[in-house]
């Protein structure tokens, strides 16, 4: 009778433990389906394209990678639908997966909320838009986007100017209401200048300049600055210096950022490709 080989007891069952404990693995550019809607996050150059892992947009992280077309690369994951909706968590991602490629390449970053039809629209715009797309990562080579607010109380600086200036004192017989258009005529003199000569000091150290509008009655400054990555700590170091000299405003320095400000490329999709764009 030939022999049998029995199985090792409780063998079974340990292979059975092993396979379901074994986590699948991410998808990646080549095990994504081609088909539905990609959220596009923002384009590098082709040979610089990295892996940044599942840190995408969704209810769960999605995994972002790189579709690349004729020298470009798109950063994209699976869209969670063909409008993605600006919860905390959806920005959240997009922040993530921006400030994960700014770490070491130039990015031209994409609006939140974009999502194209297919990974083929994302490689046709690509091919289609190429020219003008290259342009702009040439112009952004090697920058990045900080942000500086300027916020004040106007009753300080007017406190601080009466003080300063005995001409700012209410006059003999002068009605209380002409004081203060006088006072606020000075304020805001006082205030412009201030935020000229701020933006004089920081602008032969960004390569280009960009204001926003003030948000809120605090606000004097919005402003964005397109800084070389060699010339961050010089910059900062000016905005401290620029700060520490006066206790009247209060300052917020944001960044490095994805340069937002300085991008105007617009990607040409009909209603039908894309959303959000």
């Amino acid at each position: 009778m030939p022999r049998t080989t029995r199985p090792r007891k409780g063998a079974a069952r340990s292979d059975r433990r092993t396979s379901q404990a074994a986590p699948p693995s991410p998808p990646t550019a080549e095990t994504v389906a081609p088909d539905g809607p990609r959220y596009l996050y923002g384009i590098l150059r082709a040979s610089s394209s990295p892996d940044v892992g599942r840190i995408g947009v969704g209810a769960v992280p999605s995994q972002v990678y790189a579709v690349s077309e004729a020298g470009l690369a798109a950063m994209v994951s699976v869209a969670p639908g063909r409008v993605v909706d600006p919860t905390r968590a959806h920005l959240l991602g997009h922040q993530r997966v921006t400030e994960a490629l700014l770490h070491e390449h130039t990015v031209l970053p994409v609006a939140f909320g974009t999502v194209m039809a297919s990974e083929a629209q994302v490689r046709a715009v690509l091919r289609t838009a190429h020219d003008a797309l290259s342009g702009v990562l040439d112009a952004l080579e090697g920058t990045v986007e900080l942000g500086l607010k300027v916020l004040w109380h106007r009753e300080h600086l007017a406190q601080r100017l009466v003080l300063e200036d005995a001409r700012l004192h209410r006059r003999d017989a002068e009605p209380e209401d002409e004081h203060e258009r006088r006072l606020e005529a000075a304020v805001e003199d006082r205030a412009g200048r201030d935020m000229r000569a701020l933006l004089d000091g920081l602008r032969p150290r960004a390569a280009a300049t960009r204001a926003h509008p003030p948000v809120g009655e605090r606000m004097l400054l919005n402003a964005a600055f397109l800084v070389e990555r060699a010339r961050l700590e010089s910059f900062e170091a000016k905005v401290r210096s620029l700060a520490a000299r006066s206790d009247t405003y209060t300052f917020r320095f944001t960044g490095p950022w994805a340069p937002y400000s300085f991008v105007d490329v617009h990607l040409g999709l009909r209603e039908v490709d894309a959303v959000g764009t």
